[in-house]
C-alpha cells in the first residue's frame, strides 16, 4: 500500500520543456509545451515560491498558468522558473512527492 494513497492537489499549471539550439557560436533556448502538472503552490520562509508534485520538474523548465480548482487564473499570468529540485522520502526511503524552487521567469513570452 501506497503511504500516501490519497493527496489532494489544489493548482494546475502549464509545464513547458526547453531546447538548447546551437548555431555556429550563438546558443538559444526554446521552450515549448508539455503538459498540465496537478500542483500545490505556496512561500518559504523567505517568501521564495514553493511547488510541491508527484512529477518532478527538471531545473530550468517553466510552469504558467496556475489556476485553482474553479479553473481561476492566479498569480496574474506569470511564469516560473524551476530553479532547485527535492525529492521527498517517506517513512519506507522512497520518493513520496518532488519539492521544487521556482523564480520569477524574466524573459520573452511565448
Amino acid at each position: 500500500m501506497h503511504p500516501a494513497a490519497y493527496r489532494r492537489y489544489k493548482f494546475s499549471a502549464e509545464h513547458y520543456k526547453f531546447v538548447k539550439e546551437q548555431v555556429g557560436d550563438t546558443s538559444t533556448i526554446k521552450y515549448y509545451f508539455s503538459d498540465n502538472i496537478a500542483i500545490t503552490a505556496g512561500l518559504d520562509s523567505n517568501s521564495r515560491m514553493i511547488i510541491k508534485s508527484d512529477r518532478p520538474i527538471m531545473i530550468g523548465e517553466l510552469i504558467r498558468n496556475i489556476k485553482d480548482a474553479n479553473n481561476n487564473l492566479i498569480l496574474d499570468d506569470m511564469v516560473w522558473q524551476i530553479s532547485a529540485l527535492q525529492p521527498v522520502l517517506n517513512a519506507f526511503n522512497t520518493i513520496d512527492s518532488y519539492i521544487m524552487r521556482a523564480v520569477k521567469y524574466t524573459g520573452n513570452n511565448f
